[in-house]
């Protein structure tokens, strides 16, 4: 295979005198619409993407009862008639037992409660405590558990009995063992659980480390890198412990990809049209906007690894010949970067630096190959009439140049990634009296490979990756509780099936083009796709949908490409577009309520939206 063959006829030796990744076709006057309706449009989302992210009250006080069989009595004053408990536990293990009494002598035993500190944490769980009272002993069976608040209902399941007096059995040797605390936030009870005031799916371990991280405990997740949920913890601080605090830097950077994947797709394809149409199915991608209000880390992995093959593209496309070198390195520095910060993220994240290393040794080759061509026709060269250049380039500019590139790429794609995926362990080696050392990070590198690597367990939803992009199997991340009947609440992780099912498509006939013409920019959008998509192909652990979710830009990308194609050839077939854009925004509307946590009728699930057996909604 020849490197003509790989590399294209695109760029010519005139072509590179152009300016081309400068050049943005359009007026002025499209640009600035253009530029207006992005505003809009990430304007828009973010009302969305905000509207009932989460509730930022929560209970900040608990109960830690350090010693076995310590017992606290509530007294409500009066005989009353209890339903349920609604609690809402914090970290560590914990076994309760309680019992009731009408004269606080003889007991009767009603509840044995025990809570999972992983599953059970920051999130309304109900528990039966059929009886009536005045008084309920709570024993403790097993000490270690953060008891926030419990809420004592009545009949109704609505009401809230409360507590008059607390009597503890013994003074706590901690402060953190006062029992007090579990009956001081009546407030923040909510009339029902749900997502908007807990959490759920994998924030079980996120959001809890991130807790972890500014508290200088020993965080609970260990199988991932810890950057993204450094960046989880700073809305924490500044919101709390409470969901909004959690979710709310995801959904910013959520909201940042809106603008970001405008001006990768506007430098990507030169017209601002074709970039807000990528914007566009960005924005309505139900993927996207699901995994921007979890506080999960896919959404920092995938905004890093679109920054990293954004700089990239500024590389790609600029001359050595045109060029000074500061220019070319500058793009290389910040897409090292940002690949240390999305490797730093989520390991996933280090599998874009191959696509990364295919697209710089291409753009080496192709200016190897100009260089060449200047050896061979340096004394019959003619520069074209736009050419701003004073004097022809030397045929060492070439040499010079990929000498001193590949040793700073030493620093940007090695030593750089590196030290900020090193630094993210820092709240680490902050935990006190444990004594972290070095051979404590080395040691956890080994436990996440060994983990993942031998990762064997099972998932109900879990698919493998040649389903994703058909949407064979969509994970379901939450199911409401408590409901009326006839009513479902849930959040499932899938894509748009107006992106996804035509974006397949179109990721077939990019390819088959780029065969035939060997297009500069197909070659980016497939290097990017297929560096973040065909590694799963050989990863033998547990995988789902959401593994898909940093392929989606660049399946946006070949859409657009097709677009172009389209309209550029047909002329008067740019209804076509807007109507395939409105159906992107139609189906966004309808599949809403089930991947944004709305109470919906069960019946307009059923009948609109389970278009594959597959797709569960509720049980």
């Amino acid at each position: 295979m020849s490197i003509d063959w790989l590399l294209g006829n695109s760029y010519n030796i005139e072509g590179y005198y152009q300016r081309g990744e400068g050049i943005i076709m359009g007026s002025r006057n499209s640009y600035k619409l253009f530029n207006i309706l992005l505003i809009i449009m990430t304007i828009g989302y973010s009302i969305v993407a905000l509207y009932q992210l989460g509730s930022r009250v929560a209970p900040k006080t608990f109960w830690h009862p350090l010693q076995l069989d310590e017992t606290i009595i509530l007294d409500f004053g009066e005989i009353r008639k209890f339903h349920s408990i609604r609690y809402f536990g914090g970290i560590g293990d914990g076994q309760y037992l309680f019992e009731l009494s009408n004269d606080n002598q003889s007991w009767q035993e009603k509840l044995n409660l025990k809570f999972h500190g992983v599953f059970d944490i920051y999130v309304w769980k109900d528990a039966t405590l059929d009886g009536e009272g005045r008084f309920i002993r709570i024993t403790v069976l097993q000490p270690g558990g953060r008891m926030y608040e419990i809420g004592f209902l009545g009949p109704d399941e609505k009401e809230i009995i409360p507590v008059q007096n607390i009597i503890q059995s013994a003074t706590p040797a901690l402060l953190e063992g006062n029992a007090q605390r579990i009956a001081d936030e009546s407030n923040t009870i909510p009339e029902l659980p749900s997502f908007l005031n807990g959490m759920y799916f994998d924030e079980i371990y996120f959001a809890r480390t991130a807790y972890e991280y500014l508290h200088r405990m020993e965080p609970y997740d260990s199988v991932q890198p810890f950057f993204a949920k450094i960046l989880l913890s700073i809305g924490i601080a500044i919101f709390g412990m409470n969901p909004f605090g959690w979710r709310i830097i995801g959904t910013l950077f959520g909201i940042a990809m809106i603008p970001l994947i405008y001006y990768f797709g506007l430098q990507l394809f030169k017209k601002p049209s074709y970039a807000f149409i990528g914007t566009f199915l960005l924005t309505f991608d139900f993927m996207h906007f699901s995994h921007s209000r979890i506080a999960t880390i896919e959404v920092y992995m995938v905004f890093f690894i679109l920054c990293s093959y954004y700089s990239m593209l500024l590389f790609y496309q600029r001359s050595f010949y045109e060029y000074p070198l500061k220019k070319l390195l500058i793009p290389l520095f910040l897409s090292g970067l940002f690949y240390g910060c999305a490797s730093a993220s989520k390991l996933n994240g280090i599998y874009s630096g191959g696509g990364l290393a295919f697209i710089f040794l291409t753009t080496l080759l192709r200016n190897y190959r100009i260089h060449l061509k200047f050896k061979k026709e340096r004394h019959d060269f003619k520069y074209p009439e736009s050419s701003t250049l004073a004097s022809p380039p030397s045929i060492m500019v070439f040499p010079y140049y990929t000498k001193r590139i590949i040793l700073w790429c030493l620093l940007f794609f090695i030593v750089i990634p590196l030290t900020v995926y090193a630094l993210s362990f820092i709240p680490l080696l902050l935990v006190p009296n444990r004594g972290h050392s070095f051979h404590d990070l080395i040691q956890y590198q080994i436990n996440m490979y060994n983990y993942h690597r031998n990762l064997k367990a099972t998932h109900g939803y879990s698919s493998p990756w040649w389903q994703w992009p058909l949407l064979i199997r969509p994970i379901w991340m939450y199911q409401g509780q408590g409901l009326p009947e006839g009513k479902i609440a849930c959040i499932s992780s899938m894509g748009n099936p107006a992106i996804w099912w035509p974006g397949t498509l179109a990721l077939i006939a990019c390819f088959i083009i780029w065969l035939k013409k060997r297009d500069s920019t197909l070659f980016f959008i497939l290097a990017g796709f297929f560096s973040q998509y065909l590694p799963w192909a050989i990863i033998p652990r547990l995988t789902f949908i959401y593994h898909y979710f940093a392929s989606v830009p660049f399946v946006i990308f070949s859409i657009v490409y097709l677009i172009r194609e389209f309209l550029e050839q047909y002329h008067g077939s740019r209804y076509f577009i807007f109507i395939y854009l409105i159906i992107v925004a139609v189906l966004f509307v309808m599949f809403y309520p089930v991947i944004s946590g709305m109470i919906i009728d069960r019946a307009y699930v059923a009948r609109f939206l389970r278009w594959v057996p597959s797709w569960i909604f509720y049980i």
